[in-house]
């Protein structure tokens, strides 16, 4: 439905059309009326105005004037004028505005009729073309949003063999993706390698910082030029230059050191970088597997640049036999924790030195199952009896460093000897000293390394040891402390929340404030006022 407004200083003129036409049977809505341009023009900006039937020769602003205004503020009304001058030139300034007609008095109230109709029918259009253009803007918005992930997703299709690399399949769909290569262009493909966090992060707060480490190998690798960063599920990034030139070379093992350097000191993490070489499109997924067995094979040598080098290669130092797991099976069983630490890293101090690549990690690991398994049939153990949460599993993926194998172990060997020395106790001695620690100090800014000085442990270990004990992270635990504190004040005395905030250790209110409603849903005035007994 539409609405018409009439315009005519004449009022026997506007009761013709208002009174003498039959609008029961019209698209019409409602019929507005207005006698000069001004009355017109406020109408039209309190109310919706589709269509305009104007007379020209009005004091003040003429019907001309009316239009050229109209076109300026309230574009989508289509306007015809009803006039009884014949003038030429008023004709051409009218058919110069748009007018959608031109129509001369006095009029037969069908045709008028008829006019309208076919006014209204230039409205639905122009709605219609609005509709549609708005719904293309929609719609490109969201390819616009979408179009990076859908870019991630066919790189990682294609580099692991699910879309065929000829030139003829894989054009449409470079085209398809807006991606600027054809099927026998050049890239190059840099992996990127998180090998180690310095912090202990909740899986919510890895996975920011991997993107963080994302966009910062974007900046920093790609400096702005075509091409893009894919993440693996298992957290590895492949950076895909699109147009690699061979000038560039000289700069490539500096961007990846600054990489390096950049993520060390301000994400907490160290990483490797793997550059290939300028390689075919077609030959990308070979030149990906080329670049994964290199990192694969590099377990020594953490926080650098490959540049075009070949996989890593050393001398074999031990057989599976040769690891001294006898002994450690001893130590275990005795639950001798200190000495088997020492033992523990004698081992890998060895191989790190030698630079022992991925065989022999898979060798030294198979052997260390093959005991660990043994030791617990000996006493009718099964593995859940030991590892609640199966952490023996995570062996298999600690395989990609000599660092990440090596706190495995140690992990796993104290588990272990912890059962042997202390079975049936929910929390080792060192987890409650490390809770009590924290609960006597809320309002004091909590250090991982202190925590796990007072207990005579490595903070790393204590952080895994901890969260195995109570499910939680160290920073989840003093958190849930600080939170139950302040709930406790909020509830129960008019203590300043700001004061309260200092009392459970967060000097910055709105860090305090955001914390809590992140852990209760409510800020902290907002649970006072709901919660207060006092």
């Amino acid at each position: 439905m539409y609405n018409l407004l009439i315009v005519d200083d004449e009022d026997i003129a506007i009761r013709g059309i208002r009174h003498g036409i039959d609008w029961s049977d019209t698209e019409i809505a409602e019929l507005f009326v207005a006698y000069d341009a001004e009355e017109a023009k406020e109408l039209m900006q309190e109310h919706r105005i589709d269509i305009l039937l104007s007379d020209i020769d009005m004091p003040g602003d003429n019907g001309i004037e009316l239009l050229r205004w109209v076109n300026g503020n309230k574009p989508d009304t289509v306007t015809l004028f009803l006039t009884g001058h014949a003038d030429f030139v008023y004709a051409q300034q009218a058919v110069h505005l748009d007018c959608f007609d031109y129509l001369l008095k006095p009029i037969d109230h069908a045709q008028l009729k008829q006019c309208i109709a076919a006014a209204a029918k230039k409205v639905k259009e122009q709605r219609q073309l609005v509709e549609i253009k708005d719904t293309f803007a929609m719609v490109s918005e969201q390819w616009r949003q979408q179009r990076p992930a859908m870019v991630e997703r066919f790189w990682q299709d294609y580099l692991h063999d699910r879309v065929q690399a000829h030139p003829s399949r894989l054009e449409p769909i470079l085209v398809t993706y807006d991606i600027p290569l054809q099927g026998d262009s050049l890239i190059r493909i840099i992996v990127v390698s998180i090998e180690q966090w310095r912090e202990e992060w909740s899986a919510r707060d890895e996975a920011i910082m991997t993107y963080a480490v994302k966009k910062a190998a974007e900046e920093l690798l790609l400096e702005g030029r075509a091409g893009t960063v894919v993440q693996e599920p298992n957290g590895m990034l492949y950076v895909i230059d699109y147009h690699p030139h061979p000038e560039e070379e000289s700069g490539l093992e500096s961007r990846c050191l600054h990489l390096i350097q950049q993520c060390r000191t301000l994400l907490h993490c160290q990483l490797s970088c793997y550059a290939g070489s300028p390689v075919l499109l077609q030959e990308a997924r070979a030149e990906a597997q080329r670049l994964l067995e290199q990192e694969k094979n590099n377990v020594s040598q953490g926080g650098t640049v490959w540049l075009h080098a070949e996989p890593v290669k050393s001398k074999s130092i031990y057989t599976a036999f040769e690891f001294p797991f006898a002994d450690w099976s001893s130590l275990l069983s005795l639950g001798k924790r200190t000495e088997l630490a020492y033992r523990v890293d004698e081992c890998f101090d060895r191989l790190l030195e030698r630079k022992a690549n991925y065989t022999e990690l898979a060798s030294y690991y198979f052997g260390f199952m093959h005991m660990l398994f043994g030791w617990l049939n000996e006493r009718t153990l099964q593995a859940s009896d030991v590892y609640p949460a199966n952490e023996w599993e995570d062996g298999a993926a600690a395989l990609k460093s000599l660092s990440k194998l090596r706190a495995w172990t140690h992990r796993i060997c104290m588990m272990t000897a912890d059962y042997s020395s202390k079975n049936g106790k929910s929390v080792s001695s060192a987890v409650e000293k490390v809770q009590q620690h924290m609960k006597e100090r809320l309002h004091e800014d909590f250090s991982r390394e202190q925590a796990a000085e007072l207990v005579y442990l490595n903070p790393a270990y204590l952080s895994r040891l901890f969260r195995k004990e109570t499910g939680l992270t160290l920073t989840d635990y003093l958190v849930e402390l600080r939170m139950a504190k302040a709930k406790t004040e909020l509830a129960n005395t008019n203590n300043r929340i700001s004061d309260i905030a200092v009392s459970v250790g967060y000097s910055n209110f709105s860090h305090f404030s955001q914390a809590y409603k992140r852990v209760t849903g409510l800020t902290p005035q907002e649970y006072r006022k709901k919660f207060q007994n006092v």
